[in-house]
């Protein structure tokens, strides 16, 4: 079963969205207006000097005074207008802000840094669209200005999603600019979320050139890394981030993420550790740790991390989730674990792993008619998912007719197996919070005639073709079972890293397989097919043979080849 999605996009929340446009200036609430000419003649002069002083020293009330003294003496100040404006707006009171501020673009309208100020106002206030327009005109009136489109690539990629026209303005800013270290920087970013990883590497190594002593080109580079799967360079990018900036929690946190991809788990541990004295205030880390303590088989310690992650984010619906997972695995305080899978499902009904947890619960509880509402409600959500419907086929099955031999209904070895995926590392675009390990049944169920063993192949085989297709990592990767070699005798991690990093490649694909040759024998089953791959710019078409062994009540993939 998979998971919550998380992190290295988490990763990437935890402070590395957009301060990579490193001489974007601060926003209206903490900026001061434009640094006066010294004019002695003016009157306002002296008023605009205090509210700045106390702007910088954070006390708005005093600095509302010293503009408005200032506005008083000369209407037409539009340093003591911005002033007002920021003022205001540091005390919540935004109808006050804008009204100052419009006053401001009314006496200046064509003014760069007024247009600019308003932008941002209108940024703090959550007008976006409002905020995009006076962008907009204000690099119309003033094209060469290159502030103005960092703020508005910011705007893009932080506030409006829209990562590609992001990339359109920065790409002109370098073009313009090709020695800006904080442009590249920029861009390399935005390419990422946009999910062109493989030119944002080249953007953000060449920021890191340009730039050495800059921990967040570093940081950015080491993420983007993680997305392609390559956890040992991202270490190393990594690693120069921090010993730039030794207290960048950011990276600190990723870098537990490609530990643990490495399947250095135990270091990774002491990563988030750290991370979680740096962040004391998220409950990323927790989460994190929580997954690599599980990996080592240590769910006491698991459970606990999550506890604390409890305390930081009591309404996060991810802890409560993979808590009351970990909990049901191992029929461990099950009235809790109920709460707490109703919980995640109350705080956020759309997420179909959260209605599974539930269902999963109830089934342990003995509650069937339950369990197959939550199943109902999940395969909702997600009609695709092979795990939900299997598990719901599993729950509408008589329980006079279920194996007696297992302890729980969700145990029992069903007709259709059901799809329950290994952990896999957060690495990948979206990688799995927790994907804890099925609940054994007590006990094996007993060998298949070989008929019955073809039918259950072919059935996992196209669930194999629809978790493939559907690139999601952690279904695909859970068919492989703890015998299979890649081809060439290619690491197993290293193989897995391969796959996440292609499946975590933006855009849809097609796996169609012809009518399959089954050919069972005892405990093995041989596949033969022919494989029809399609991408958006690739396609082929192959011979394939896949070879089956039971594992436990499970079928794995032990062998695969090309004919």
């Amino acid at each position: 079963m998979y998971r919550t999605r998380l992190i290295p996009v988490l990763t990437l929340s935890a402070g590395l969205a957009m301060p990579a446009l490193t001489v974007r200036a601060d926003a209206v609430i903490s900026g001061t207006p434009p640094t006066l000419t010294a004019q002695p003649a003016r009157p306002d002069l002296d008023g605009i000097v205090r509210g700045q002083s106390a702007l910088r020293m954070k006390h708005y009330d005093q600095a509302e005074r010293a503009f408005g003294e200032a506005y008083e003496l000369n209407p037409r100040s539009v340093e003591a207008m911005l002033g007002l404006a920021a003022a205001t707006q540091a005390q919540g009171k935004t109808r006050l802000a804008r009204d100052w501020m419009s006053s401001a673009v009314a006496i200046a309208p064509g003014q760069a840094n007024v247009l600019q100020a308003q932008a941002r106002l209108l940024t703090e206030q959550g007008l976006l669209p409002d905020a995009e327009r006076s962008y907009h005109a204000a690099i119309a009136s003033h094209p060469g200005i290159v502030q103005l489109k960092l703020d508005l690539a910011a705007l893009y990629l932080d506030k409006l999603g829209k990562p590609g026209q992001a990339v359109d303005l920065l790409r002109e800013v370098v073009r313009q600019h090709p020695e800006m270290a904080a442009a590249q920087l920029g861009l390399g970013m935005a390419l990422s979320a946009d999910g062109k990883f493989e030119e944002a590497s080249r953007a953000l190594e060449d920021a890191a050139r340009r730039d050495p002593g800059n921990a967040v080109a570093h940081h950015a580079l080491g993420v983007v890394s993680l997305k392609q799967g390559q956890a040992e360079r991202a270490l190393v990018s990594l690693d120069k981030a921090l010993a730039l900036r030794k207290d960048l929690a950011s990276a600190v946190l990723a870098r537990g993420d490609a530990l643990q991809m490495l399947g250095r788990h135990e270091q990774a541990v002491e990563a988030y550790r750290r991370a979680a004295t740096l962040l004391p205030q998220s409950v990323v880390p927790h989460l994190q740790r929580a997954r690599a303590l599980e990996r080592r088989e240590k769910c006491a310690a698991a459970a606990a991390a999550y506890r604390e992650g409890l305390k930081i984010g009591p309404n996060d619906p991810r802890l409560a989730n993979n808590l009351a997972y970990l909990l049901a695995n191992r029929r461990l305080r099950l009235d809790e674990a109920l709460s707490l899978a109703r919980q995640a499902v109350a705080r956020d009904p759309k997420r179909a792993t959260y209605h599974d947890t539930l269902g999963v619960v109830l089934q342990l509880r003995g509650d069937e008619a339950g369990a197959r509402q939550a199943f109902e409600r999940g395969l909702a959500l997600e009609p695709g998912n092979v795990t939900l419907r299997q598990r719901l086929a599993q729950a509408a099955v008589p329980v006079a007719v279920k194996t007696a031999a297992a302890p729980a209904p969700a145990s029992a070895a069903p007709a259709t197996p059901v799809v329950a995926p290994v952990p896999a590392p957060a690495v990948a675009a979206a990688p799995a919070v927790v994907a804890a390990k099925p609940v054994p049944a007590a006990k094996t169920a007993p060998a298949q005639p070989a008929t019955d063993a073809g039918k259950l192949v072919a059935d996992r085989l196209e669930a194999w073709r629809q978790a493939w297709e559907a690139k999601d990592s952690a279904r695909y990767l859970s068919f492989y079972g703890s015998a299979f070699v890649p081809a060439g005798n290619k690491p197993r991690a290293a193989w897995e890293t391969d796959r996440r990093a292609k499946l975590g490649k933006k855009g849809e694909i097609k796996v169609q397989l012809g009518t399959p040759s089954i050919k069972a024998e005892g405990e093995v089953v041989l596949v033969s097919f022919e494989q029809r791959y399609q991408s958006g710019n690739y396609s082929d078409v192959v011979q394939k043979q896949l070879e089956w062994v039971r594992e436990g009540s499970d079928w794995k993939i032990r062998r695969e080849a090309q004919l």
